[in-house]
């Protein structure tokens, strides 16, 4: 089951401001968002929070991503929920 946003930010219903003019838009599940509109707002976010870190990429890790035709969809999919859970906890 698909949580409402404010179980993962801090947006409370009641609030103002960009939060909640994306929930009264697209739904408190983002539920009017398609999967493409979904992931492009996946990327932008992962931009922005790039741009404040040390941009200092391993080989490795760029080489492995040139590979990404490789993985089925729910692998890509996992791999970023995974990801996010790292970056969340793994600061």
């Amino acid at each position: 089951m698909v949580k409402p946003i404010g179980y993962y930010c801090s947006y409370t219903p009641g609030d103002e401001g960009l939060i909640a003019e994306m929930q009264d838009v697209w739904g408190a599940q983002f539920q009017e968002l398609n999967n493409c509109e979904r992931l492009w707002m996946i990327v932008k976010l992962a931009e922005d929070l790039c741009a404040e870190q040390e941009n200092d990429i391993r080989a490795s890790v760029s080489e492995s991503m040139e590979r990404m035709d490789e993985l089925q969809s729910g692998d890509k999919v996992g791999l970023i929920e995974a990801l996010v859970n790292q970056v969340k906890y793994f600061k």
